[in-house]
């Protein structure tokens, strides 16, 4: 009985990541809505539309990981470690696209919200119970989720303003300055959790996709307080992970030098 629902549950994740697929591409870069009264949606740390290629990279992987599911290999870290919590974190991803897409932005950032909660389940839950025993299972198990874990944490600070802050004409004004360096300041810090996660299983991947995406705000800013301070931090979040092996190569020692590349 176990074996039918097991195999039940791996024809669904199949289904659900050919919707997720067909959802991504539409909310990307199908049609914008017809109001014309619904906002853009810029905000001051908006990113270039470029950083959208993470979808592709997270879509090409995660389309590994259903194939990969019904090998035995990937049976236990599949059904016991994602479990149905990927049917449930691509409902909520879709659901939030569809939202920000219509311009529905505080909505949107309570489902952005409620699809990290999700997808953090299965980040730690892997991590936690079902460490990669080979390079299989880092790269389609542990890597999709690692990839959609960093990009989810970094659209959700960029819901946040989305939701609760708006772009003015002249420019931003002080305290729009300083909350989005705060907002820079938490995805930088994010990295280096990432980094110096439970230390030897530090998790790269994840940093590397925050990385980018203050490289992409910097790209797609014009004020300099915010444009330099996003590629200062993208710059440092990008370098932080070879840390150890620079302290390494000068005769020193870091508890995070073994952090490897896909948690």
């Amino acid at each position: 009985m176990s074996n039918k629902i097991h195999i039940f549950q791996k024809v669904v994740n199949v289904l659900v990541y050919l919707f997720f697929l067909s959802t991504t591409v539409y909310s990307v870069v199908g049609p914008a809505p017809d109001d014309e009264n619904i906002p853009d949606g810029q905000t001051y740390i908006t990113p270039s539309f470029w950083i959208e290629y993470v979808w592709t990279v997270i879509h090409i992987l995660l389309g590994g990981f259903v194939i990969y599911q019904w090998f035995e290999d990937a049976h236990e870290p599949a059904i016991h470690g994602v479990g149905w919590h990927f049917v449930i974190s691509v409902l909520l991803n879709a659901a939030w696209l569809a939202l920000v897409k219509h311009g529905h932005y505080i909505i949107g950032f309570i489902f952005v919200l409620l699809t990290a909660s999700s997808v953090s389940f299965v980040f730690y839950k892997l991590a936690k119970d079902y460490p990669a025993s080979t390079w299989w299972d880092k790269i389609l198990v542990h890597a999709p989720f690692s990839l959609w874990h960093g990009w989810i944490v970094f659209s959700a600070v960029v819901g946040f303003f989305q939701a609760f802050t708006h772009v003015k004409e002249d420019g931003p004004g002080v305290w729009s300055r300083i909350f989005v360096i705060i907002g820079i300041l938490f995805l930088a810090g994010t990295a280096i959790g990432y980094v110096e996660y439970k230390k030897q299983k530090g998790d790269i991947t994840s940093a590397f996709v925050i990385a980018l995406g203050l490289l992409a705000v910097f790209t797609n800013q014009h004020d300099a307080w915010i444009r330099w301070t996003a590629f200062a931090f993208s710059i440092f979040s990008f370098l932080y992970p070879a840390r150890p092996y620079v302290f390494k190569l000068v005769g020193r020692s870091t508890e995070s030098e073994q952090a490897p590349l896909l948690g």
